[in-house]
């Protein structure tokens, strides 16, 4: 019985693990690569930050996203491993719908405005940006 309880409780940290933390962290490490590097060579060419700002922090923001992303993927796997065959199941079923719920983080939105705020916080000239945001969002 209190295996039975072990097992459904290990479960479910890995269904949580997965669609909380893994795949949020995922498709941000991606949207670094892709949405936010575009966003910042955009407001590079707005005036709103300095290109060399830009150059200086987003290599160790990607890099700090692939490590910890890797790490947690690796953690993922080896659980999967060491509880197949339900592993998988109890991963892949919260890693697709994670993927659908969290789709918003790759996206051209306000969460990359925020974002970028976040990452180059007193680096950029908040007028400019505002200005941006209220002809474009």
């Amino acid at each position: 019985m209190s295996e039975n309880m072990g097992q459904l409780l290990g479960n479910a940290l890995l269904v949580l693990y997965t669609f909380f933390g893994v795949v949020p962290m995922l498709l941000n490490t991606v949207s670094q690569f892709t949405v936010l590097k575009r966003f910042s060579e955009e407001m590079v060419r707005e005036g709103v930050i300095a290109e060399q700002k830009v150059k200086d922090m987003m290599p160790k923001k990607q890099l700090a996203g692939v490590i910890i992303s890797a790490l947690m993927l690796f953690v993922l796997f080896s659980v999967c491993l060491k509880t197949a065959p339900f592993g998988w199941l109890c991963a892949g079923i919260p890693f697709l719908l994670g993927l659908f719920r969290y789709r918003d983080i790759i996206g051209f939105n306000s969460f990359t405005v925020r974002r970028f705020q976040n990452t180059f916080k007193g680096e950029y000239d908040a007028r400019k940006l505002n200005k941006y945001i209220e002809t474009h969002f």
